[in-house]
C-alpha cells in the first residue's frame, strides 16, 4: 500500500471518528432522558463504547507479539483523554466544568487511581502468574472495576430517580430508535478505532519512529479521539457531568482491557513483558486523575481555577518528552 494512502486513510478515519462518536454522545443523551438513568451511569456507559477502539489495538498487539505496543495504548490513551479534559476545561472556563461534577464522578476517579496503581505495581514488582498465564494484577483489576463500578452505579441509580424526567429534547424519537443508534455509533466507533490503529502502526513503520513510543501517544491518541469527540460533544450540550464522568469511565474500562489482553497473552506475564516507561506514563495518569479530583472537590473561585488544567497540559508534554527519550 503506498504510503499517501495510508496517511489518508489515517486522516479520514480521524474525520469520521468526529461525526460519529458526536452522534454516540448525543444518542448516549437521548437514551440517558429516555431511561431515567443518571448522568454518571450513563456517562460510564457511553466510557465504554468508546473505548473499543482500544480493545480492538491491543489485542491486535498481542496478535503480532507486541505487548509493549498494547500496555502503552491503553495507559497512553488514559494520559491523553485527561489532557484532553484539561483542554476543554479551558475551552469553556466560564462555565468551571468541574463544578459541575457529580460526587460519583469523583468515585470514578478514585477507582480508576486505585486500578492504575495496581497496573503499576505490576509493571514494577516481579510477581507470579495466578491461575494459568494470567497475572495476580489483571484479577485484582477485573475485582475492582466490577466491584467499584456496581458500588458507583448503584448510588447514581438511586439518585437518577430522584430527578425530575424532561422528555423534549428528543420527543421525535421513540427509546427503542435512540437506543439503536447508540449502538450501532459504538459499532461503527470500533470500526473506525481498527483502521486508526492498522494506519498509524503502519506511518510507524514509514516515518522510523519506534512502536514502542507510537503505542504510547500516535496510537493511543488516535484511539482516543472518540472519547475527546464525545466529551467535547456532551460539553456542548452542557451535560458538563456527563462529559466527566463518561471520560473517567472510559479509563477505567482501559484498565480493564489491560486484564483483558493479559488472558490472550499465552508468551507470559503481560505487564512484566513491556518497557519502563509505562510505568512513568502510569504515574503521571494517577497524578493527572489527581488534579482531576482536587478541582471537583476545592472550594471554586474564579482566580487560579484552571491552574491545575494547565499543569496537566504542560506535564503531558514533558512526560512525552521523556518517554521519546527513554525509547
Amino acid at each position: 500500500m503506498a504510503d499517501w494512502i495510508v496517511f489518508s486513510l489515517f486522516f479520514l478515519a480521524g474525520v469520521g471518528t468526529f461525526f460519529v462518536a458526536s452522534q454516540l454522545s448525543i444518542f448516549g443523551d437521548a437514551v440517558k432522558e429516555k431511561s431515567r438513568a443518571s448522568s454518571a451511569f450513563m456517562g460510564a456507559i457511553i466510557g465504554v463504547a468508546i473505548s473499543l477502539p482500544e480493545l480492538t489495538s491491543s489485542v491486535t498487539a498481542i496478535i503480532i507479539d507486541s505487548p509493549d505496543l498494547a500496555v502503552g495504548n491503553l495507559i497512553g490513551s488514559n494520559l491523553f483523554n485527561i489532557m484532553g479534559l484539561a483542554i476543554f476545561d479551558i475551552v469553556y472556563r466560564r462555565y468551571q466544568i468541574m463544578t459541575h461534577a457529580t460526587p460519583e464522578s469523583k468515585m470514578y476517579g478514585w477507582l480508576v487511581i486505585f486500578m492504575t496503581l495496581v497496573v503499576v505495581a505490576g509493571l514494577s514488582l516481579t510477581l507470579p502468574t495466578a491461575v494459568f498465564h494470567i497475572s495476580y494484577t489483571s484479577i485484582i483489576i477485573v475485582m475492582l472495576y466490577f466491584i467499584g463500578s456496581k458500588y458507583i452505579n448503584d448510588r447514581t441509580d438511586y439518585q437518577g430517580r430522584k430527578v425530575k424526567k424532561e422528555n423534549e429534547k428528543y420527543s421525535d424519537y421513540t427509546y427503542k430508535q435512540v437506543l439503536v443508534r447508540f449502538i450501532a455509533a459504538a459499532f461503527a466507533i470500533m470500526l473506525i478505532g481498527s483502521v486508526l490503529t492498522v494506519t498509524a502502526e503502519r506511518i510507524s513503520v514509514i516515518t522510523g519512529i519506534g512502536a514502542s513510543f507510537i503505542g504510547s501517544f500516535l496510537v493511543a491518541i488516535s484511539t482516543s479521539l472518540p472519547d475527546a469527540v464525545s466529551v467535547g460533544t456532551a460539553l456542548k450540550l452542557r451535560n458538563f457531568n456527563l462529559g466527566i464522568s463518561s471520560l473517567l469511565g472510559s479509563n477505567a474500562f482501559n484498565l480493564m482491557i489491560l486484564a483483558i489482553t493479559d488472558a490472550f497473552y499465552f508468551r507470559g506475564n503481560l505487564l512484566q513483558e513491556s518497557g519502563v516507561a509505562n510505568i512513568i506514563t502510569g504515574g503521571v495518569s494517577i497524578l493527572f486523575i489527581l488534579f482531576v479530583i482536587y478541582s471537583i472537590t476545592r472550594n471554586h473561585k474564579r482566580a487560579g481555577y484552571l491552574i491545575p488544567s494547565m499543569l496537566i497540559i504542560v506535564c503531558y508534554f514533558i512526560t512525552t518528552y521523556f518517554v521519546f527519550q527513554i525509547k
